[in-house]
């Protein structure tokens, strides 16, 4: 396999694609696309994720990115009610 979908590499990792969307979109993670398809992650970028986050807990990071993005869409509704 050269590439995982999202929730096979949450799978592999042992965590949720929650937390896997959340590191993609916090830049911990690259991503690529083909078309309207799924985002994919390659073996490579996998490997390198890994071997440069070894040992790094991520529970705060994810925290942290959580309420981002809570902070982000209440933005974006106080913003269609005005």
């Amino acid at each position: 396999m050269l590439t995982y979908t999202i929730p096979d590499f949450a799978k592999e990792i042992r965590t949720t694609k929650e937390n896997v969307y959340l590191l993609v979109d916090v830049g911990f993670l690259k991503t690529m696309s083909f078309g309207s398809r799924d985002k994919k992650i390659t073996i490579y970028e996998a490997e390198r994720f890994l071997r440069e986050h070894s040992g790094t807990n991520f529970d705060s990071i994810i925290k942290e990115a959580k309420k981002r993005k809570e902070l982000s869409k209440l933005n974006e509704e106080a913003k269609k009610a005005i």
